[in-house]
């Protein structure tokens, strides 16, 4: 990764050339497979090996294809090689996290930067969308809080992974106490919002990746069941990712033995929020009546309704346990992907 200065440098050298090269970050290019030049409409673009750049020129340029070749090795010396041959501790860790670096390899170069290999820690992932012009590792750097030995890796433009020391046997609450006020910083400081993910707790180095991919997936996960949330931790979606191993056509035809036609009136919109809510209320229906303002009575008439056409009675957990499966698997069958994905 280059600096900002090294990238303006490059940049203005690339503009000199006999085909003007426009370089930009990876994820703004066309999806592309391998590092060949790919024709889009009037641009030329290719991919940088192993960097999170891209170049592009005009297809009508003088030997277009050439120039965006050498501007990619260019572009490679100067961020990628250099930062192989003088590998510091964050690229360690970056190329750890994704599976670049395992068994003696990278042992020697954990060796070599003295980077611990036997701490109790887990991979926080904080997912910045609207990052504009700046990295979420610019926006996150001066306002996150750091013990001695906590690390924080730049990866992309818009992810950033906390290794979090949780030697002090660090609960899932405290980890999730700890992101809501990170959150609410970052958002006093630079008006950004962010999507962060927990992974479970390794001892490892190279057992940290599992981490990572724990929190990936929990980000994933979540944005699916829990739209609503922005703090997902993988070992607490334990149903959300058994439902999302399902394939499609299951979920939807076990969704649809309840949600369907005959049913579409009896589930509009106001019984359904009166369902969540006796949920999210552990069944119980005072705490439910209070909190959407309704008598007591009402709420039975509504559970009545549904059980009188449907046969679940709610107020039985295992009843409540089938319809809220059957209920969550239409995100799997008619949203799966859709608001999980990670941008790159």
């Amino acid at each position: 990764m280059m600096d900002k200065q090294q990238l303006a440098m490059v940049q203005q050298t690339l503009a000199m050339l006999a085909a003007p090269v426009e370089m930009m970050d990876a994820e703004e290019c066309p999806a592309m497979t391998g590092h060949t030049p790919v024709q889009d409409g009037e641009w030329l673009y290719m991919a940088v090996e192993k960097a999170p750049y891209a170049m592009r020129c005009s297809a009508d340029a003088p030997g277009a294809q050439d120039v965006l070749l050498l501007a990619a090795q260019l572009v490679r010396a100067m961020c990628v090689d250099k930062a192989l041959n003088s590998e510091d501790s964050f690229a360690v860790y970056r190329r750890a996290l994704r599976g670049e670096l395992a068994g003696s390899e990278l042992e020697a170069l954990s060796h070599e930067h003295q980077l611990p290999d036997d701490l109790r820690r887990c991979v926080m992932i904080f997912h910045i969308v609207q990052t504009d012009s700046d990295r979420a590792y610019n926006l996150l750097r001066d306002i996150t809080p750091m013990q001695e030995k906590d690390v924080l890796v730049d990866m992309d433009k818009h992810s950033v992974v906390l290794l979090k020391d949780v030697s002090d046997e660090d609960t899932v609450e405290d980890l999730i106490q700890y992101a809501q006020a990170l959150q609410e910083t970052l958002m006093e400081e630079t008006a950004h919002t962010m999507t962060i993910g927990v992974g479970g707790v390794r001892h490892t180095l190279e057992e940290l990746r599992e981490s990572y991919a724990e929190a990936r997936r929990a980000i994933e996960v979540g944005r699916t069941f829990k739209p609503e949330e922005s703090i997902y931790v993988y070992s607490r979606l334990i149903l959300e990712r058994f439902l999302m191993e399902l394939p499609a056509d299951i979920s939807a035809y076990y969704h649809g033995l309840l949600f369907n036609r005959r049913n579409q009136r009896l589930f509009n919109e106001e019984m359904l929020y009166t369902i969540d809510m006796f949920f999210r209320k552990d069944l119980n229906l005072s705490d439910t009546a209070r909190q959407l303002y309704i008598h007591r009575n009402t709420l039975v008439y509504r559970l009545d309704k549904v059980q009188k056409q449907t046969g679940l009675d709610l107020r039985s957990f295992t009843d409540a346990v089938t319809f809220k499966i059957l209920m969550e698997l239409k995100r799997v069958s008619g949203e799966r992907g859709a608001a999980g994905r990670l941008e790159r």
